[in-house]
């Protein structure tokens, strides 16, 4: 279960085991046993579930008929669900598929893990920025992000208007009537035995918002000889603003982000996993300004780069409300003018309709003890509410027990 947490609630889910020789013919609240390598469970935890803005009728807490809690005026949904127990460390897939029912604009989204009692910590954090960071003294632990995304412009909604028809580009056959993203999350299956509570967040401000397929699939794997490293977890930050308490982070423009994390025993291949994106502040903001990142560990620089993404023309497809202007550009000679749609442009680290891989930088062997993490975006501007300027940024460790070594 998520940071040794225990869930407080759970909901009953169905497997429907895809090998001929097993069958259920029955949900049940214990987790399922799994000793067949050809077994695999899925968790189909959304069908065409909305996500929107509606603070008059999303109040904290709702919970409404799909089984998923709003909080945040409906921005943020959980829900809770029993994991299945294998005797070897699956293979662990998630695919989330959306589509617009409405809302035209791009907008960050992230599927979470939260320990059962994350919005309680938050509600009583009375720090500048609750909730970013781990908290020693009360076992609190940030958002563990198992998929980063970026919803596209209005794809689905706006891709059979006769506007978007003749805002289609020519090399676009046509557009594409939703988008959908794969991850493997098989390194964190030590954050999923038994059950988890499943977050997903959308910075939507529209009432129409979006509509989501999420399924994680689980396939069972034979033994081996010897058997292979078991894997740990541990979640650093997150400063995306998942609650209402919370604050846009904009501590970047100021100083460096310290954190002090602490490791029990000591470990073997570790590895940290990063997923920064830039936003706000329109064109002289941090989604269009290239912004420097220095990572360090114990004062030693482990990382150096600065996170862009130039390929944005190649989600055009996605994004059937995308504006689009012309600018001036030079063709066998003459100069001409060409359109250019906004989801074209280049961008901090994401596009619009894209997903958002997590950067892995390799740590090699780290003792037993206390680490401090120290994040530098030296670059980054100020959160006002004329340029509203900042980065959400993930980070989480993952490695190899040291028993199997």
């Amino acid at each position: 279960m998520f940071q040794n947490q225990t869930h407080s609630f759970h909901v009953q889910v169905c497997f429907c085991l895809l090998a001929s020789a097993v069958a259920l013919s029955s949900c049940s609240n214990r987790p399922i046993e799994v000793n067949d390598a050809s077994v695999q469970h899925g968790i189909q935890a959304m069908e065409g579930v909305n996500i929107a803005f509606l603070p008059e009728a999303n109040t904290d807490s709702l919970l409404l008929a799909d089984g998923w809690k709003r909080t945040d005026a409906g921005r943020l949904v959980t829900k809770a669900f029993e994991v299945p127990r294998f005797q070897n460390a699956p293979e662990v897939t998630l695919t989330l598929s959306l589509k617009s029912t409405g809302d035209p604009w791009d907008k960050s989204g992230a599927v979470l893990l939260l320990q059962d009692d994350w919005a309680k910590h938050i509600e009583q954090d009375s720090r500048a920025w609750p909730g970013i960071e781990p908290n020693a003294s009360n076992g609190f632990t940030p958002a563990l992000e198992l998929l980063r995304f970026i919803t596209p412009f209005g794809v689905g909604h706006y891709s059979d208007t006769e506007r978007s028809d003749e805002y289609r580009p020519v090399y676009i056959p046509k557009w594409e009537q939703q988008v959908s993203w794969q991850n493997d999350i098989s390194h964190l299956w030590s954050a999923m035995e038994d059950s988890i509570t499943l977050a997903v967040y959308i910075d939507t401000w529209s009432a129409e918002g979006h509509e989501l397929d999420l399924n994680i699939t689980f396939k069972g794997q034979s033994a081996r000889v010897p058997p292979p490293p078991q894997m740990q977890h541990l979640t650093l930050v997150n400063t995306t603003k998942f609650h209402a308490n919370q604050s846009p982070f904009d501590g970047f423009a100021s100083s460096p982000l310290n954190l002090d994390f602490h490791l029990s025993e000591s470990g073997a291949n570790a590895v940290l996993h990063y997923i920064p994106t830039g936003h706000g502040g329109h064109s002289e903001g941090d989604e269009f300004v290239p912004c420097r990142h220095i990572i360090s560990l114990d004062l030693d620089t482990i990382a150096q780069f600065t996170p862009w993404r130039d390929d944005c023309a190649s989600f055009r497809r996605f994004n059937p409300s995308s504006g689009v202007w012309t600018q001036r550009t030079f063709w066998q000679g003459d100069s001409i003018e060409e359109r250019i749609a906004s989801s074209d442009y280049s961008r901090s680290g994401w596009c619009p309709g894209s997903d958002v891989p997590a950067m892995k930088f390799n740590l090699g062997k780290l003792e037993a003890g206390t680490h401090q993490l120290t994040i530098d975006v030296p670059d980054a501007q100020r959160y006002t509410d004329a340029a509203m300027n900042f980065w959400n940024v993930a980070a989480y460790l993952t490695w190899e027990r040291p028993e199997e070594l």
